[in-house]
């Protein structure tokens, strides 16, 4: 599972799962929000910042 936090003008305006995000920005859809994490990399939308946080765990102990 992913965690994202998503800035704008170094101001956190939207963080959690990308369902969560979508709400938070006022988004229709999910896709919405995965089309605006692939412009902020490539630099379309040079206004907002995304961090991507992988939530996965690594121990052999936790159930997935």
């Amino acid at each position: 599972m992913h965690y994202y936090t998503v800035y704008k003008d170094d101001e956190v305006i939207a963080f959690g799962s990308s369902v969560e995000c979508t709400k938070k920005l006022g988004l229709k859809n999910v896709r919405q929000f995965y089309a605006l994490i692939s412009k902020s990399r490539s630099g379309l939308r040079h206004h907002y910042d995304i961090v991507v946080e992988d939530t996965n765990s690594n121990d052999p102990d936790e159930e997935v």
